[in-house]
């Protein structure tokens, strides 16, 4: 019953830990591909065989490493274990052994699959995979045997180790907290040899685990902002003194030339592109240093007037929340400019196109205030 208690308080965990992700993973974005990513798990398990499965629930862990190779496809080496019991039915014993599992596995990111350009907060993961366990330390049956309670199997006892095969299916949900972290909850099925549990049932016993864990993710390329072009002035050649033998022959009067009519003076103009995350609208501290160079020179140059423009990626949301999600970005630009940057809010034009109007190519990158002022 303590067990089936453990194995019930994990779940409820997994449940509760997952949730939270689920709300923190609205800042949450996901890496260029290809990535790595390593992780620890650890929940509980039992095994069905010819025993009641409640009365077998035992804890494990579990490590793994692995990498998306693209959006949808990655794959990773999982190891897990720590004990595991067997039973037998007709004296009721029950006994306890060491056993791990390493599998290779295959994993398919079925949101990617149906939505390949379109990042999500939660991935859900189908897993599958094979590779070998290993049991050891069989004392608890070799008691039980001594004792006549091993219900006939006595001949089916190993002494050392024995390896058998592995089989495993099953899903993984993971919250996306950030770009270096994901929680996941792992369920998977796992088809062990018959004979693993040192009793013999006709056909192989199926094993079920629950997990939770968290992986930390590295690799893969990172995308860079734009660098704020700053115009260098020319550099100023210095005069050289002139001597007797430098300076110039006197030259006889110039004949009066025509008077220069005006040209007209080229009119300066400068932009600025701000970035934000996904679903927000904060500027950054790394941003708002663009939006303080954009000040600058509009104080810089008084007769100029700025015209800012919110945007939102279409890969995400719907038309309505990414609507207000523009609005609120390029108030929070036009807010910076006004309040903390004393640009009078009379030099100022906002609009905002939600995701109606996509100005860059890459999906990610439209998440933007763009903004451009000229002189007059």
């Amino acid at each position: 019953m303590n067990s089936l208690k453990l194995f019930a308080a994990s779940l409820l965990s997994l449940a509760m830990v997952t949730t939270a992700a689920a709300q923190e993973g609205k800042e949450a974005q996901t890496r260029s591909y290809p990535y790595f990513f390593a992780g620890i798990q650890g929940g509980a398990q039992t095994t069905f065989t010819n025993y009641d499965a409640t009365k077998l629930i035992t804890p494990i862990g579990g490590v793994n490493v692995g990498a998306m190779l693209a959006p949808a496809v990655g794959a990773r080496l999982h190891v897990s274990g720590i004990n595991n019991k067997g039973g037998f039915r007709y004296s009721g014993q029950k006994y306890d052994y060491n056993y791990a599992v390493t599998d290779l596995d295959l994993m398919l990111n079925l949101c990617r699959v149906f939505a390949p350009s379109k990042e999500t907060l939660m991935d859900l993961y189908l897993i599958g995979g094979a590779g070998f366990g290993v049991t050891w330390n069989n004392d608890d049956f070799k008691q039980l045997a001594a004792s006549n309670l091993a219900d006939g199997n006595l001949h089916l006892g190993w002494d050392d180790r024995r390896f058998v095969h592995n089989f495993r299916v099953g899903l993984q949900l993971e919250a996306n907290v950030s770009k270096l972290i994901g929680i996941n909850l792992e369920v998977t099925a796992n088809n062990l040899q018959d004979r693993f549990n040192t009793k013999l049932n006709g056909h192989g016993d199926w094993q079920l685990q629950a997990l939770i864990g968290v992986n930390f993710r590295f690799g893969g390329k990172k995308k860079t902002t734009e660098p704020t072009y700053v115009p260098q002035p020319a550099p100023v050649q210095p005069e050289k003194p002139q001597t007797a033998a430098t300076a110039p022959a006197e030259k006889p009067a110039a004949k009066p030339q025509p008077k220069p009519q005006p040209t007209e003076r080229k009119l300066e103009t400068t932009d600025v592109t701000v970035r934000f995350a996904l679903a927000k609208a904060i500027v950054t501290e790394e941003e708002e240093a663009k939006v303080a160079a954009f000040a600058q020179w509009l104080k810089a140059h008084p007769t100029a007037n700025a015209e800012i423009t919110g945007y939102a990626d279409a890969g995400t949301g719907n038309g309505r929340i990414n609507r207000n999600l523009s609005e609120q970005r390029v108030q929070a630009v036009a807010k910076l400019l006004t309040e903390k940057y004393d640009i009078p809010a009379s030099r100022i034009t906002t609009a905002y196109k939600g995701d109606t109007v996509q100005p860059f190519a890459d999906n990610d990158d439209n998440r933007v205030v763009i903004g451009t002022a000229t002189e007059k």
